[in-house]
């Protein structure tokens, strides 16, 4: 039987999607006090349907709309299980949504088995309408967990990277772009997902006080 180089990818990722059934998923994410409040944004995604070129819709548990993920990279395909899988080549993936405020922090968790995320390649970009725009590397990265692959495979790993913008941007951004990329192949990208945390305007920040002073006032009569 000849073996050819796409029929031995499509093999190894059937492996990676069967041997690793508990590990699927983000194991121990880092996930800011924040999400889910008024000031912020969440994206994430737990399984893909389109490995080249298509857009890939957020579809985690409590996830908004108005985000989309690609990968770039050919030859890449979609496991049983959902994962996007770059067998030949490392995955190429740029994840793309639309912001309303200026952002103050942001946090990137992602799930991977096999190959690791470069983290070379990590940048994110902030821009609005109007040409500004800024991209930045991480300001740090956190290893939230490492266990080995059976049968030599890589690794299954959740790694979580953070920006922290003091006073966030001089302009408020309508959009973000956010790259990476694996080391090489045989990457199966399992989960991806991304809080952003909103500065509130000052309008918001006297709502808050006024609903605060309220609340307060309806305390006192009671």
């Amino acid at each position: 039987m000849v073996v050819t180089q796409g029929s031995w990818a499509a093999a190894v990722a059937t492996a990676l999607a069967v041997i690793h059934p508990t590990l699927a998923d983000f194991v121990n994410p880092l996930v800011p006090d924040w999400r889910g409040t008024a000031a912020s944004e969440f994206f994430g995604w737990e399984s893909f349907t389109s490995a080249f070129g298509g857009a890939n819709d957020p579809n985690y548990a409590g996830t908004e709309g108005g985000a989309a993920l690609f990968n770039f990279t050919m030859g890449a395909l979609i496991t049983g299980t959902g994962n996007l899988y770059g067998g030949q080549s490392p995955l190429s993936v740029m994840a793309v949504g639309g912001l309303t405020h200026k952002v103050d922090a942001v946090v990137f968790n992602v799930a991977t088995i096999g190959t690791l995320v470069s983290l070379d390649s990590v940048r994110l970009t902030l821009a609005d309408n109007a040409g500004h725009s800024t991209t930045s590397s991480y300001h740090f990265t956190l290893l939230r967990s490492e266990v080995a692959a059976p049968g030599g495979q890589g690794v299954v790993m959740t790694r979580a990277f953070k920006w922290q913008f003091q006073g966030g941007q001089e302009f408020v951004p309508t959009r973000f772009t956010l790259e990476f990329a694996s080391q090489g192949a045989n990457m199966s990208l399992d989960a991806a997902s991304f809080d952003f945390h909103y500065i509130p305007a000052p309008g918001a920040l006297a709502l808050l006080g006024f609903a605060g002073l309220n609340g307060s006032r309806r305390r006192r009569r009671h």
